[in-house]
């Protein structure tokens, strides 16, 4: 039998809007399309009950109930059998990291550094230009850590762990600058020798952390860490979840930033699109 999945896959490049909002959605939260009637569906995509209906006609079912039967069935694999694996399988690594990477989410939420995270809030405030320096598997979190600030006007200069490009980045620090090291397993000295650097420059430092022991929190006023890990690549997932943590607190606390950058977003979405911006 053809899955639903499948189907909708297969269908999906030829879709009108509304069945292209339906498929989308369906693929991206099953779960919680399994608990929505038709209707409840239709109010959350903002599209006609009978839309629903159509649309599982088109995917080849006889109704929505047989669509949502076969989501519900997938559901409750998930939820009550989970995945079956063999031992000493690839699939069984898989499976083992996945679990390893669960649990350490869980405990770098319990352990969260709401206070530190705060300050450094605080400090981004107040702070004329930011500068993430980072190396390795630190690179990807401090490229999202950059991205998330420099969406809401925040002045960054992301850099490198090069020696050359630390020491550059250190040379050029100017008073009202916020460093923030991003650090995973220290592959090399260099991040926390330039953060040091900055320190006695006079600047006011950060440091997200994989690991408490890192060298960088020796020289950092703020410090975050996620819950130590062993493996480096668990790591940068701790780290990458931090950073998305850290930006739904901005835009909690600072709405208006977001809510700026949003509407400029548009504003200048709709110039393009119209021709405007020449």
């Amino acid at each position: 039998m053809t899955s639903y999945e499948t189907r909708i896959r297969d269908a999906r490049p030829g879709l009108s809007p509304s069945f292209a909002r339906l498929a989308d959605f369906l693929l991206d939260s099953y779960s919680q399309a399994a608990f929505l009637t038709a209707t409840e569906l239709a109010h959350v995509l903002d599209v006609d009950p009978a839309t629903v209906v159509r649309f599982s006609q088109h995917l080849g079912y006889r109704g929505y109930p047989e669509f949502q039967r076969e989501i519900r069935n997938k559901v409750k694999r998930e939820l009550l059998i989970g995945l079956k694996t063999e031992p000493g399988t690839a699939a069984e690594a898989a499976a083992i990291a996945l679990q390893e990477v669960a649990r350490s989410l869980e405990l770098t939420r319990r352990g969260f550094p709401v206070k530190a995270a705060e300050g450094l809030i605080t400090a981004l405030d107040e702070a004329e230009r930011v500068i993430v320096m980072a190396e390795g598997l630190a690179l990807p979190p401090a490229r999202s850590l950059a991205a998330w600030l420099e969406s809401v006007g925040y002045t960054i200069h992301l850099t490198g762990g090069s020696p050359p490009e630390l020491a550059r980045a250190v040379a050029g620090i100017r008073k009202g600058d916020l460093i923030i090291a991003v650090v995973v397993n220290e592959e090399t000295p260099f991040v926390a020798q330039a953060l040091a650097e900055a320190r006695k420059a006079g600047s006011r430092t950060a440091a997200l952390l994989a690991a408490p022991s890192s060298e960088a929190a020796r020289h950092a006023d703020l410090i975050l860490t996620t819950h130590a890990n062993p493996e480096p690549g668990i790591g940068q997932i701790l780290l990458e979840s931090m950073v998305y943590a850290l930006a739904q607190m901005l835009i909690k606390s600072r709405p208006g930033l977001f809510e700026k950058a949003s509407e400029r977003v548009r504003r200048i979405t709709q110039d393009m699109i119209s021709g405007k911006l020449t």
